[in-house]
């Protein structure tokens, strides 16, 4: 399933639209997470790299 939703990352507001904000033309997201699986063959390297970057505490 594709989502058709997209956040602003500037201003916070939704739209439709895939290449920038209508209202203030900043970056769009999608803001609905990732799914989860209990069998994630990622999740080691995606710790690693928050620890990394300083947003996990050691």
């Amino acid at each position: 399933m594709k989502w058709l939703l997209r956040r602003c990352v500037n201003c916070g507001r939704y739209t439709l639209r895939r290449d920038k904000c209508p209202v203030c033309g900043g970056m769009v997201r999608v803001p609905h997470p990732p799914r989860f699986s209990p069998e994630d063959r990622y999740l080691r390297y995606r710790y690693l790299m928050k620890k990394q970057s300083g947003k996990l505490p050691e």
